[in-house]
């Protein structure tokens, strides 16, 4: 028999979504202010301001998801805890005993944390580090599951009642043993995670294309009306066409970023490549832009 335990989410789901909306919210509005203010270069910080906003947002977006599908499952091979994409898997032979939260002092907890939802590392007690999956509000609603290589904090409701139910299934005995593992699946599964270079790419590619998008809006407000183009058929061209540069490599850095974190999954070579034509493609049209413009 396997019950399956909910930890009180409702606070947590609730201030990760005021977080979320807030950063899509104040995204939005830095998108207006840019698109909306004249075409220099304080109009870059704003989209750059408006991009980080949008992609924390995300991040908080995915966060509460996580916490909304927070859960315990417990059968007699082991308690295996869940958080989005992340599975935290302990073998009932490895669980040596629980500890209730208010018998140690306040944990001091790194990683995602707030209000109603602690997922990260801390510090708890004699019990040293501790990895947290709890929805907690105090240490009244914590209960560490300790074992020889690792301690967890979770949250119950009942305490004496899970560890009934755990009893109960230690005495029934392991029908599998179980690694006492972390699995990732889905997203978070992907080797672009742990991967430095790919990473430092992506990075770069990002880089080049603000330093493209800031060139071209720095020299903008000094330009007159009507422009030499050099590689145009017509010699001379309003100046607002020099704006085609800085969105072609907008449209060519999310088309490169996309298939190179979606193939670097199946060939890390092939995503090496298009994260370096991503970078490329900048370096490429930043200088079509000093041509144009020297």
């Amino acid at each position: 028999m396997i019950s399956e335990l909910h930890p009180n989410r409702g606070m947590g789901v609730l201030v990760g979504g005021a977080l979320t909306v807030w950063c899509f919210v104040f995204s939005a509005a830095l998108v207006w202010r840019g698109v909306t203010q004249p075409v220099d270069l304080p109009a870059v910080g704003s989209h750059v301001a408006a991009t980080m906003f949008f992609g924390l947002g995300c991040l908080f977006a995915y966060w509460t998801y996580s916490c909304l599908t927070m859960r315990y499952y417990l059968d007699r091979n082991g308690l295996t805890i869940h958080w989005g994409d992340i599975r935290q898997l302990i073998p009932m032979d490895r669980i040596q005993k629980l500890v209730p939260g208010r018998e140690l002092p306040n944990p001091k907890i790194t990683g995602v944390s707030w209000l109603g939802h602690h997922v990260g590392h801390g510090e708890a007690g004699d019990l040293g580090n501790v990895l947290f999956y709890a929805t907690h509000r105090s240490n009244d609603e914590l209960l560490y599951v300790v074992t020889e290589q690792q301690a967890y904090a979770i949250s119950v409701d009942d305490e004496v009642r899970f560890a009934e139910e755990l009893q109960g299934h230690q005495q029934l005995g392991q029908v599998v043993s179980l690694p006492q593992v972390t699995e990732r699946h889905f997203v978070s599964s992907l080797p672009f995670w742990h991967d430095p270079l790919a990473q430092l790419l992506a990075l770069g590619a990002v880089l080049a294309s603000a330093v493209t998008l800031g060139y071209v809006f720095h020299q903008y407000p000094g330009l007159p009306e009507s422009i030499p183009f050099p590689f145009a058929s017509l010699g001379f061209g309003e100046k607002r066409e020099l704006l085609s540069i800085p969105v072609t490599g907008l449209g060519l850095l999310a088309v490169n970023l996309v298939l190179g974190f979606a193939l670097h999954a199946v060939d890390r070579a092939v995503g090496y490549l298009l994260f370096l034509a991503a970078i490329g493609s900048q370096i490429t049209l930043l200088a079509a832009a000093i041509i144009t413009l020297n």
